[in-house]
């Protein structure tokens, strides 16, 4: 076996160990999903509720995985080979999270002091009851950054030394504590149970990640020794990335502030929407880009760009294996799946629909956000910024534009997942042009062929839904019923197993890799 094949194939074993690891942890989150909207249901508290959490939860796109990973990993590789006594980037992290401490913690002490301006300053509810309660969350749940960011810095020092699974089970931490929360507290403290877990989750899954970092040689604490050339080197690539990153965090703060204005539940629909997007985003597209871009990070330091042009088709066709299935599955049966998972208490058909109707916008550009996310990480691995910086911009612009205009037709707040979707598509189209030009022919025949058999496999799939549909037309009205639930359950395994079969009868790539590699063990 070559060189190449062998690392393609063990890349390919990294990619699914850590999206099973994921998948647990994102199945397990919508058990707490479940358990929320059981309590409060998809509009009045959910929305202040939903729309609090989104503040440090975006943040975490420009000081966690973000912006920070994007800067950090790159500088962390380079003094792991430079360095093999590891001196340096034990140095490296220990300033980090100085840094990290420095930056966020007046950012928590103002929404401590000054909750109410800060909520009145980003959302434009209406209701002086969710402008309370808000108010009151903003206190537990803005926390949540501090620990996400710090969590995030030793994800990267983890994953740089080719460790996945812990960091990709710590959010089941996290998920955890915000079921018990809502289980033991809703009774007695309402709404503040969800602060309260959030707070708290944010503390487990960071330290769950600690001893892991410990047996590496890493010491979580701060060192003050600002003068350090590789935290130069971080900051000066973490700022740049930091000015794309708030682009697009800026960007979807405008569409929270645009759902809520309108009618009530709007952004409660988005959060449920973006909620199910992120299955096939949170464990493909990031299991894929976790294990890649250390890789990429490498080849670009080393100058390899054969190799690093085998990493990105790699990458995008291991994107559209996975991700042209869920796309067709998330916009035909995107209502079902959502009746099933969450439609139960005060959580209505009527929220289900607004949230579906969303999710099929988002959906429609499922394929274009995997792989522009992915692409990204080819001009992080060079240090690029520009690219990045463009890219977002232009993404930005043309999605306010476009939500602007929607959300004013008959398609309301789904109006902002299409605008979403269309904005995502033309970035895509530009990284794909700017990676073409950096790196030269970046092996569309193999990434075709891929696509084509992606589609071919996703065909019986969807026959199988839309006879399911015509079958069972008003099944999601009771969805959250067990009988609902167990008919739409067992559709989408049989539209899993009936793709898997397709793939293997197609000899699609990866999947045949992982049945090789079981039959030589």
């Amino acid at each position: 076996m070559s060189t190449a094949s062998a690392a393609g194939r063990q890349s390919t074993v990294s990619t699914v160990i850590v999206m099973l690891c994921t998948a647990g942890s994102r199945l397990f989150g919508y058990v707490r999903q479940a358990l929320f909207n059981y309590y409060f249901g998809g509009a009045g508290a959910a929305d202040a509720i939903n729309a609090v959490f989104n503040i440090p939860n975006n943040l975490r796109k420009l000081f966690a995985e973000g912006a920070f990973s994007s800067a950090f990993i790159p500088v962390l590789s380079t003094t792991l080979a430079e360095d093999p006594s590891g001196v340096r980037p034990r140095e490296l992290v220990r300033t980090l999270v100085a840094l990290q401490l420095a930056v966020l913690l007046p950012l928590v002490a103002l929404s401590l002091a000054f909750p109410r301006l800060i909520v009145t300053g980003l959302l434009t509810f209406g209701d002086p009851g969710k402008v309370a309660v808000a108010a009151q969350l903003m206190r537990w749940m803005f926390n949540y950054i501090l620990f996400v960011s710090l969590s995030a810095l030793v994800m990267a020092v983890l994953n740089s030394h080719g460790r996945f699974a812990v960091p990709a089970l710590s959010p089941l931490m996290f998920t955890l504590a915000t079921v018990l929360s809502l289980l033991f507290f809703h009774g007695r403290l309402g709404v503040l149970a969800m602060g309260i877990g959030v707070f708290v989750g944010g503390i487990l899954q960071l330290f769950c990640q600690l001893p892991a970092l410990r047996r590496l040689g890493y010491r979580f604490l701060p060192s003050f020794k600002l003068a350090n050339p590789d935290l130069r080197k971080t900051a000066s690539l973490w700022l740049p990335y930091l000015a794309s990153a708030s682009i697009v965090t800026i960007n979807q703060f405008f569409a929270q502030f645009f759902a809520s204005g309108l009618e009530d539940g709007s952004v409660s629909a988005i959060t449920n929407s973006v909620m199910f997007l992120q299955i096939p985003i949170g464990i493909f597209t990031t299991s894929v880009t976790t294990v890649t871009f250390p890789a990429m990070s490498r080849q670009a330091a080393q100058g390899d760009t054969p190799a690093l042009r085998g990493t990105i088709s790699y990458g995008i066709q291991f994107l559209l294996v996975l991700l042209v299935p869920s796309s067709v599955l998330l916009c035909l049966f995107g209502r079902e799946i959502i009746a099933a998972a969450v439609q139960r208490g005060r959580f209505t058909p009527e929220a289900t629909l607004m949230a579906s109707r969303a999710l099929t916008g988002y959906a429609l550009g499922l394929i274009s956000m995997g792989i522009y996310t992915f692409l990204l990480k080819l001009f992080n691995s060079y240090k690029s910024f520009i690219v990045p910086l463009l890219s977002a911009g232009s993404i930005a612009v043309l999605d306010i534009i476009l939500s602007l205009i929607l959300k004013e037709t008959a398609l309301r707040v789904s109006g902002l997942a299409y605008a979403n979707s269309i904005a995502f598509t033309a970035g895509m189209v530009m990284l794909l042009i700017m990676a073409r030009r950096r790196l030269g022919p970046l092996e569309a025949r193999p990434v075709l062929r891929t696509l084509g058999k992606s589609v071919m496999g996703s065909i019986p799939m969807a026959i199988l839904l839309v006879g399911f549909l015509r079958w069972k037309p008003d099944l999601w009205v009771h969805g959250g019923s067990l009988h609902s639930t167990l008919l739409i359950a067992a559709a989408c395994a049989a539209c899993v197993g009936v793709t898997v079969f397709m793939y293997m009868i197609l000899r699609v790539p990866y999947l045949t890799d992982l049945v090789r590699r079981r039959r030589s063990e």
